[in-house]
């Protein structure tokens, strides 16, 4: 059964986080996260490593203020979809609470549908940057839709995107994904989070994965 945890600011809900694997941090398990590696995420998890602070970063601080323009252009775009909005609010399965995820959105059609929605900003660093957009989207970020649905166990995601592009024009993209299309990859990822998981229970270091 879906459960809520409730927390009031973002100091509180960033213990909570650290409680289980967030979406942001399942790349990093599979080896796909191009800023850490599985074992500096383990480090993390059993308190041998602080957190990375990034608040000052220019980058991070323009995709965080951005998301609410991004998420009130997609409201605007399907007002056939009721949203709601938790920012502080972390969704898990009561048999698996240690897979967790906080929504940018939660999405529900007419008919009842669950849904995610993923706001992003992606700052595009060259051609092959580019060509993680070409009717795809890049895999750390389907990895984390994945992820999303394994918490979440709804049964579609959009994940729209600002994509700026280096000579700073930019472009708003919207990707739509079904879970049932995407069984096989969660099997996946879910026998890989349960085993890095273990490895933090345990505190015996995961084996070490490239960063692709």
């Amino acid at each position: 059964m879906l459960q809520y945890k409730h927390f009031k600011n973002r100091e509180e809900w960033l213990i909570g986080r650290n409680e289980g694997i967030g979406a942001s941090e399942a790349a990093a398990i599979v080896g796909a996260s191009n800023w850490m590696t599985s074992t500096e995420l383990w480090e993390v998890k059993t308190g041998r490593r602080k957190p990375k602070d990034m608040s000052d970063n220019e980058l991070v601080h323009y995709g965080t203020e951005a998301e609410k323009y991004i998420r009130a252009l997609f409201r605007l775009k399907h007002e056939e979809l009721e949203m709601k909005y938790h920012p502080y609010d972390i969704l898990f399965q009561d048999y698996r609470p240690w897979l967790r995820c906080t929504l940018d959105g939660e999405l529900t059609t007419e008919d009842g549908e669950r849904g995610i929605l993923e706001c992003k900003v992606h700052f595009v660093r060259g051609k092959s940057d580019l060509a993680q957009w070409n009717n795809r989207i890049p895999d750390h970020y389907l990895i984390q839709i994945l992820h999303q649905w394994l918490a979440s166990e709804f049964t579609f995601a959009y994940l729209t995107a600002e994509i700026i592009f280096q000579d700073f024009d930019s472009q708003l993209r919207t990707y739509y994904f079904k879970a049932e299309n995407y069984q096989e990859e969660m099997d996946w990822l879910l026998a890989e989070e349960e085993k890095f998981w273990e490895s933090v229970k345990s505190g015996n270091s995961p084996p070490a994965k490239l960063i692709l």
